[in-house]
């Protein structure tokens, strides 16, 4: 049997079995795919920017009011474009709905003033 088609058997004999071959991802509630890929790793969940990776690099907290209030959708929508700082540019990633959407999933993370 090739090493394919014994791999395959093993996840189909897991599957049928209850098993799994890993736990699966941790998604948070609420956030995007998108969101978790580019964004959890230095920003956080909810991003306070509070991860071992976002305090390296000095990741913002975006939940802080007024960086929500002073900073507008354009700005967003080019720093996660086109990088800013130590951020690196997602523009060639992500289509400009994705961008937009996260845009959007920024702005909810907004804590109440």
């Amino acid at each position: 049997m090739t090493r394919n088609r014994l791999l395959a058997s093993a996840a189909s004999l897991a599957l049928l079995s209850g098993l799994t071959l890993g736990p699966a991802p941790a998604r948070a509630e609420g956030r995007s795919e998108s969101y978790q890929t580019y964004c959890t790793p230095c920003h956080g969940d909810d991003g306070k920017a509070d991860t071992e990776q976002g305090k390296k690099k000095g990741a913002r907290d975006l939940t802080k009011a007024k960086w929500q209030a002073s900073v507008k959708d354009e700005r967003l929508m080019e720093s996660i474009t086109k990088g800013r700082g130590k951020m690196p540019a997602f523009g060639k990633k992500l289509s400009e709905d994705e961008i937009k959407a996260l845009v959007k999933e920024v702005r909810d993370l907004k804590a109440p003033s």
